[in-house]
């Protein structure tokens, strides 16, 4: 087993070298399930490393293998990024990464002074339901859906958008508690801090049939074509998460929570699928895929996506009673 002493002498030893290497960068944090501690999910993870720059960044993001067990995933923020507090406090992901890092390096305190001005008010009742009330925003933009709850999709939806707006409604929740969570863990965090929507989560799923020789089954299809159509363009299916990813689904198998997969792994598989031809080897399996989740036809798709929009709807009524209980 990787210690968290080990990742963190990687995040650090990362850090200090591309610090070494541009003078511009001034401050180095972790975020994550590292920073935070939790245990590795299938004896994996990525570190994330945030590194904040006093000039444009070079890049936006830069992917590392380091084995099959640990990426190295870092974010390149300019410094201008963080020069509107109250902006901050509402963002649903800056504001949590910025609540409670890992320092790493921060030799002139930027960091340290922009986040003294985001933590102090982090838990106010108001730039909680801000971050959520911002997640189900992003949500129903997903899904094309106006303001009006209920309303029919005003554009086509696909399997990315109605993907992402699961991952957006979840997070809308666990904002209540604190911090979103990232893809690998959502039904994790789910189950955990909001277990009347990890219940939800659960049922859009409930009428798949599912053993565990079956889901070791999709496993390797999945594998195959992730494989084939993995592209180092798209962080979602960089080449090297397929292996954390894939070492995730295994330990939810093995656990029993196999239902678990479904989410990300047809997330991940479509987005490999547009990189390959349509007639390619991995389309039967796709396609077989999908009609297991009942997502095959048209008529079928349309259930689901109306399932989808009750969930968001339900995460809706959550985070509602929350800003009521709480005087918002």
């Amino acid at each position: 087993m990787i210690s968290r002493e080990t990742l963190l002498q990687i995040a650090r030893d990362a850090a200090a070298q591309r610090m070494a290497a541009r003078r511009s960068l001034l401050s180095a944090y972790l975020t994550g399930s590292v920073a935070a501690g939790e245990p590795l999910l299938g004896e994996a993870t990525d570190i994330d490393l945030i590194l904040i720059d006093a000039e444009a960044p070079l890049q936006e993001r830069e992917i590392v293998r380091l084995s099959d067990q640990v990426i190295l995933d870092i974010l390149y923020r300019p410094k201008h990024a963080y020069a509107n507090a109250k902006t901050l406090r509402t963002d649903p992901w800056r504001g949590p990464e910025m609540c409670a890092p890992y320092f790493l390096s921060d030799p002139t305190h930027f960091f340290e002074l922009a986040q003294a001005s985001v933590r102090g008010q982090f838990h106010r009742p108001d730039y909680v339901v801000g971050r959520a009330r911002a997640c189900l925003h992003l949500a129903r933009e997903e899904l094309h859906l106006g303001a009006v709850p209920g309303a029919e999709p005003q554009a086509p939806v696909t399997l990315a958008n109605f993907c992402q707006a699961l991952w957006y409604a979840s997070n809308a929740c666990l904002c209540l508690n604190g911090f979103p969570a990232g893809r690998r863990r959502l039904t994790l965090h789910l189950a955990q801090a909001q277990p009347e929507m990890y219940a939800a989560f659960s049922a859009l799923w409930s009428d798949v049939p599912l053993t565990a020789e079956s889901a070791q089954l999709w496993l390797e299809d999945w594998s195959a074509a992730y494989l084939a159509g993995q592209s180092s363009d798209n962080e979602l299916i960089h080449p090297a998460r397929r292996s954390v990813y894939a070492r995730g689904f295994q330990a939810q198998i093995q656990a029993g929570r196999g239902s678990d997969c479904w989410w990300l792994m047809l997330y991940t598989w479509q987005a490999c699928l547009k990189n390959l031809a349509g007639d390619s080897l991995h389309a039967d399996r796709w396609t077989a895929f999908l009609e297991q989740l009942h997502m095959g036809s048209a008529a079928n798709f349309a259930f689901r996506l109306r399932q989808v929009q009750q969930y968001v709807e339900q995460a809706a009524a959550v985070v509602e009673r929350w800003a009521l209980a709480n005087g918002e």
